[in-house]
């Protein structure tokens, strides 16, 4: 139910998660992909007016383009050095567009509308009115900060009524629970959001009716893993196989999925985190860096090809 979905990210406190989790050195990113140099002027600077203009189906408008001007507040008032904080422009640069209102009463709303209410213990029930637990399963030591958000995320769901258990699992589990429906209730994850320039076709092309599963299926999956179900979806990434990858028509088609799995709210994006990316100029110079952000700096993922061809020679 979208209600549901809807109801889980507007009762996620980011801003406390981010506090909590990372020191709230993180940058909120409301759209199914990071918000980055490249993909800010690809994709969300032309899709703000589609989050700022988003409606629920009540009427209620749920976009929060002021959550960058929150957390400088929350981090002020917490002790952070103003000269430390960012200001005008500085702070949708350093903490997103915007991302989702903290509204657990709105949330209530959307619940009671598909007959999910509180019981007497303070908890949301299910229609029949019997008890709703919720498996929650998050990264053990093995992710420190997924676990870390896993667990205030958890918290704050918690606090609006969902009794919802984080549960640790090790890498081999955790990667069970992705693939199979049986196993899944919720989980904390990077899947499919590893876009971060114009190619959003390498984290959706497995959107497609051949990865979709029954939802009490124990076989596991080989695409999909966030079990989007929408056959429009599914036409708009068949289309896209034949146009070039960063063509107009093809980061039109993006847009329109990225739209669709907002609305209906098929996964909770969160943010980007920090990453500590060490780099030697004494012999080659012109890796990417926050102002030449060329490519993603990782050295371990196929972005690296683009560093390889970019980075000079220092002449040492």
């Amino acid at each position: 139910m979208p209600e549901v979905r809807w109801a889980l990210a507007l009762t996620t406190n980011l801003q406390q998660v981010g506090i909590s989790a990372v020191s709230g050195q993180f940058k909120a990113a409301a759209l199914p992909f990071a918000d980055t140099p490249i993909t800010d002027p690809v994709y969300y600077q032309p899709m703000l007016e589609f989050l700022n203009g988003l409606t629920l189906s009540d009427g209620y408008k749920p976009f929060d383009a002021g959550f960058g001007d929150g957390m400088v507040a929350a981090l002020k008032a917490q002790g952070t050095p103003e000269a430390d904080l960012p200001t005008g422009d500085a702070v949708k640069q350093g903490f997103g567009q915007g991302w989702w209102k903290y509204d657990p009463a709105e949330a209530e709303k959307l619940l009671a509308s598909v007959g999910i209410k509180k019981g007497a213990d303070g908890f949301y029930t299910k229609p029949d009115g019997s008890p709703w637990t919720l498996d929650f399963v998050i990264p053990a030591d093995w992710n420190k900060v997924m676990q870390r958000t896993g667990f205030s995320i958890a918290d704050s769901w918690k606090k609006a009524g969902f009794n919802v258990t984080a549960r640790q699992a090790d890498n081999g589990e955790f990667t069970t629970v992705q693939n199979t429906n049986a196993k899944l209730d919720l989980m904390v994850n990077w899947n499919m959001t590893c876009t971060y320039n114009s190619n959003w076709f390498n984290s959706w092309n497995s959107f497609s009716e051949t990865f979709v599963k029954p939802v009490d299926s124990n076989e596991a999956l080989q695409g999909n893993f966030i079990r989007v179900t929408d056959p429009e979806i599914f036409k708009l990434v068949q289309d896209s196989k034949v146009l070039e990858i960063g063509s107009e028509p093809f980061v039109a088609n993006g847009i329109e999925i990225a739209k669709k799995l907002t609305s209906g709210m098929q996964f909770i994006n969160l943010m980007n985190i920090p990453t500590t990316i060490p780099t030697n100029s004494t012999y080659w110079k012109n890796y990417p860096k926050q102002q030449n952000f060329y490519a993603a700096p990782y050295t371990w993922w196929s972005s690296f090809k683009k560093t390889i061809v970019n980075i000079e020679p220092t002449g040492k």
